[in-house]
């Protein structure tokens, strides 16, 4: 608090040398009366330039007063004679104004430069605030981009095994659905439940072991959780509880999750359930997850049924049943794009029977329908089924099945054949045998052309042979060894 009165006594301390330097060697100028410039103005414009307004005039003041006082004094100014602020009266006038006027311009600047530390003190705490809030920045950022990492390979690998359910019969896809929910979302029951007869029958369930307070087998459309889904199609969860009447309607059924599946056009076919998962899984990353495994899970199906509505129409060939060349044509295009999208394996099988022509009509018949179910028996519900160019010969494509795999297929089918011991000949000693031409798809550079002229020329090579045979191209187009060859050319002239 004294400190802003120091002014005073520095104020009077300048002044008092003077007056002492004054009296000691200026005796005959009292009050440095005469003296230009008057050396008053030093303590002045010093006092007022550290201070401010109010000190400035106090110098100012000061100074005008020892200037009077030392000139009537010294009788060596007549102030009567002059008018303020003339004569005498001017210079005590300029020391008032000029130490005001300097003392507001210090002011002036004093204030800039509080302004300017103020600004100062604010931006140091500001940075100081930003390099904290940098800090968290840069430890979220490292938080979050393991979250990402975490949940992009957690995303991308659910993509990889949902490419994968398209390969899958509809029995074999309402069976890996819940089985994707344990492994992806760590879920310890789910199950499925399918729209049969106005009613929500269970398909598949896992994890029942896990609790002690599953859902019935049969669901009405309208009960708690499943009902809210039918009704507004969308993904249902139990932090959507907002009420008693919700919290009693949901209880009916303690679930913690459920989605739709639907087609196309919005038709429910059923619901996926989470019946029960760990607490700290349950959160919106996991909800996402869900909701999109649910919307890909029906997109999967309505394709399987609309590929079961194709074979329901005017594609089939008349005797047989098995689909017909054109629609053989556009779905080998298709799963070929299916593949080489997906990266996954595809075959195609050619099956020709030996000597078609040699039999009579009925017989030709006949082998064509019992052919047909033996094929639609052995193989799986995804495996399409053709007629080829000729009547005498089937086109089967193998989704998902390397050359391993169909190997495997061609001797299941043949053992099958040959268990039968078929004599469609007049000759009733000759058993039915089909020559088989098995080709690979290349993912590199596999196209519907090279696939099926691949295949055609194993089935050329095959020859006609009692016991059925199939040539198999593990690098697609590679030539068969010369030997194999020859044997098969020496095969045919001893027959």
């Amino acid at each position: 608090m004294l400190r802003k009165y120091f002014f005073i006594p520095e104020t009077l301390l300048g002044f008092g040398l003077f007056i002492i330097i004054n009296f000691s060697f200026y005796k005959e100028s009292a009050g440095f009366i005469g003296v230009s410039p008057h050396p008053f103005w030093i303590v002045i414009l010093l006092i007022a330039s550290r201070y401010g307004t109010i000190e400035g005039l106090f110098a100012g003041a000061v100074a005008a007063g020892l200037y009077i006082g030392a000139g009537l004094h010294s009788g060596q100014m007549q102030f009567t004679l002059d008018t303020f602020p003339h004569g005498v009266y001017l210079l005590p006038f300029l020391f008032l104004l000029i130490g005001g006027i300097l003392g507001e311009i210090r002011n002036l600047y004093k204030k800039r430069y509080t302004k300017l530390e103020d600004r100062y003190d604010d931006t140091v705490h500001n940075l100081e605030d930003l390099g904290l809030q940098h800090i968290a920045l840069v430890e979220s950022k490292e938080e979050l981009d393991k979250r990402i990492a975490f949940q992009s390979t957690t995303m991308l690998n659910l993509f990889e095994q949902i490419n994968n359910l398209e390969t899958l019969d509809r029995e074999n896809l309402y069976r890996k659905i819940p089985e994707l929910l344990r492994d992806q979302l760590n879920v310890t029951c789910a199950s499925v439940y399918l729209v049969k007869h106005n009613k929500l029958r269970l398909k598949y369930r896992i994890g029942a072991e896990n609790t002690n307070n599953t859902i019935p087998d049969a669901v009405e459309l309208t009960d708690g959780m499943i009902g809210e889904v039918v009704r507004t199609k969308k993904v249902v969860t139990i932090n959507q509880v907002y009420s008693e009447e919700d919290m009693t309607k949901f209880k009916k059924l303690n679930l913690i999750m459920s989605a739709p599946i639907m087609k196309k056009d919005g038709h429910i076919i059923g619901v996926i359930n989470i019946e029960k998962m760990p607490f700290f899984d349950f959160n919106a990353n996991a909800i996402r997850i869900f909701e999109m495994l649910s919307h890909w899970v029906s997109v999967v199906l309505d394709k399987a049924l609309q590929f079961q509505h194709l074979k329901d129409k005017n594609i089939a060939d008349d005797i047989t049943g098995a689909y017909n060349y054109l629609y053989f044509q556009k779905r080998l295009q298709y799963e070929i794009s299916r593949a080489l999208r997906f990266k996954t394996a595809l075959s195609l099988l050619l099956l020709e029977i030996d000597k078609f022509d040699a039999m009579n009509a009925k017989e030709k018949h006949n082998v064509l329908i019992v052919l047909n179910k033996i094929f639609k028996n052995t193989l799986r519900e995804i495996d399409i089924i053709s007629k080829y160019t000729t009547d005498a010969t089937f086109a089967i494509i193998l989704p998902g099945q390397n050359s391993e795999d169909s190997e495997k297929i061609i001797k299941r089918l043949t053992s099958e054949i040959d268990e039968l011991k078929l004599h469609p000949f007049e000759n009733k000693m000759e058993i039915l045998s089909l020559n088989v031409g098995l080709s690979t798809l290349q993912l590199t550079e596999g196209s519907y052309e090279s696939l099926v002229e691949s295949a055609e020329e194993r089935l050329r090579q095959g020859g006609e042979r009692e016991i059925p045979n199939f040539y198999n191209d593990l690098a697609f187009l590679l030539k068969n060894d010369a030997t194999d060859e020859n044997a098969a050319m020496q095969t045919n002239k001893e027959k």
